[in-house]
């Protein structure tokens, strides 16, 4: 009976050193590099990186800057722009440290990109994911205590090991020492921490009207690491916190002035990376295919597999449109009756944009809420062979379509694209103009081409939220 005892003990004890948390779990620093690599190369796969080498290369001045002043100058910092316009910023474990486009879009000066990058730097020295990977959210401890018994390896995949955490941030003990920390190196770099309470109030705001559309919208809130959970208002403790580093700010003379911080990002990218064609306001434009067509002015476009589609506010009611390659000699009638699939309870052929088309209502159809009753339209271009389906249904449809004259609207305003479309349909930029004496958000926000809630977004990322105005000649960020 001894033996299998002494088999059992090393586990038993091993079990008893892993639920006390004893550091011989930690992971060195030549591992923790290697983790940080392996897991960099997926970053770069999912989000890509952002081509402005002089941007890049600016940010990374800025960053080693602060770098410098951390806790860990064993590590070999490297920051990095994704091409993503997303509003986040996060960090892996090595010094990998990455803030996307749209984090970009919302600074205002060299000193609030500091205050992000700051914080950042202080999850990697503070080892924030290794941490929370030690209190049983991450690898497993019992695969470790298994490896260290069997002497198989245990299974380090990065992926599994911090999952959505690197996107939807810490524990709030974790950001509220990140920002403690972070304000310390910053400060120690020259920059005043007061730029991390100015950029944690954006990022509040942006929040705040996230959470309202997304409310609006009936969809969940997209929000940058919970910031209105972890930084509440009636909470002062992180403000004092990052406060009390004034004191390390070291004199320093090489900081761009904000204009010029600003003038660094004029002419970046605005919107997803992957775009499938340009909107401006409630026109979709499709400069490839030559194709553009309308849509209600409450409405938002989102991109699909296969196509494009447009959903109402409140998401109970949506009109896609999608293509398919058209047999030759194939006619418009023939494909609606033998190609869809449809239970077609009335239609008809017309033409739409001097192309043939066929315009019916299908019974029980595919649709995004189910079988529902669906407007549909077939438009033939028989030069290019392209089909263009044209659906629209509504979430609360039985046999009537509630939203049927916005659909046919958007049916009959398809047509092929001028010169003057093209013209227009250009991908949207940043760009950083000077503000005039009769300048004001509302004006901005009327002639931007942003197509839901301008105001509220454009006010955002300029720092003039809820209700700020410019000053004359102040350089502000618009999209055009």
């Amino acid at each position: 009976m001894r033996k299998p005892l002494k088999k059992v003990l090393p586990f038993v004890l091993l079990l008893q050193i892993a639920a006390a948390g004893a550091p011989a779990f930690g992971v060195s620093l030549e591992d923790e590099i290697k983790l940080g690599k392996e897991e960099h190369a997926k970053i770069l796969a999912r989000f890509g990186v952002y081509r402005d080498q002089e941007l890049q290369a600016y940010l990374n001045k800025v960053g080693q800057r602060i770098a410098a002043e951390s806790s860990r100058e064993e590590i070999d910092y490297k920051f990095t722009i994704l091409n993503d316009d997303m509003i986040n910023a996060f960090a892996l474990p090595g010094g990998f440290i990455y803030i996307t486009r749209g984090m970009l879009m919302h600074m205002n000066s060299e000193s609030e990109l500091a205050a992000v990058l700051g914080h950042e730097i202080a999850h990697v020295t503070e080892k924030h994911a290794l941490r929370r990977n030690a209190r049983g959210k991450g690898i497993s401890v019992l695969n470790t205590v298994l490896a260290a018994v069997s002497g198989q390896p245990a299974l380090y995949e990065l992926g599994n090991m911090f999952g959505g955490v690197l996107l939807s941030g810490y524990s709030r003990e974790f950001e509220l020492e990140a920002d403690e920390v972070g304000a310390r190196y910053m400060a120690k770099a020259g920059y005043s921490p007061t730029a991390m309470l100015e950029t944690i109030e954006i990022l509040k705001s942006k929040d705040r009207i996230e959470i309202e559309q997304a409310r609006l919208e009936n969809r969940e809130p997209k929000v940058y690491h919970g910031f209105l959970s972890t930084h509440p208002d009636h909470d002062t403790r992180y403000k004092e916190a990052i406060e009390a580093s004034a004191d390390l700010v070291r004199d320093f003379d090489e900081f761009i002035k904000t204009d010029e911080f600003l003038q660094k990002l004029n002419g970046m990218d605005f919107g997803p990376a992957r775009k499938v064609g340009v909107v401006r306001k409630n026109t979709f434009y499709h400069p490839r295919l030559g194709i553009r067509f309308n849509f209600p002015r409450d409405w938002r476009y989102e991109p699909q597999p296969g196509g494009v589609a447009v959903v109402s506010q409140i998401r109970d009611a949506t009109f896609s449109v999608a293509t398919v390659r058209l047999p030759r000699e194939a006619t418009v009638e023939a494909f609606v009756h033998h190609g869809l699939g449809l239970r077609v309870r009335e239609g008809r052929v017309i033409t739409i944009a001097g192309m043939p088309a066929y315009l019916g209502l299908a019974d029980k159809a595919d649709s995004p809420y189910g079988p529902r009753p669906v407007r549909f339209a077939v438009i033939f271009d028989k030069r290019k062979r392209i089909g263009y389906i044209l659906r629209g249904a509504g979430k609360h449809d039985l046999r009537k379509i509630a939203r049927d004259r916005d659909f046919i609207a958007s049916i009959f305003s398809f047509d092929r694209m001028n010169r003057d479309d093209f013209a227009v349909a250009k991908l949207p930029k940043v760009q950083v103009v000077r503000a005039e004496d009769d300048t004001t958000m509302e004006q901005l926000a009327q002639e931007s081409p942003i197509t839901n809630y301008a105001l509220d977004r454009l006010r955002v990322m300029n720092g003039l939220y809820p209700d700020g105005q410019p000053e004359p000649g102040q350089l502000i960020k618009i999209i055009n």
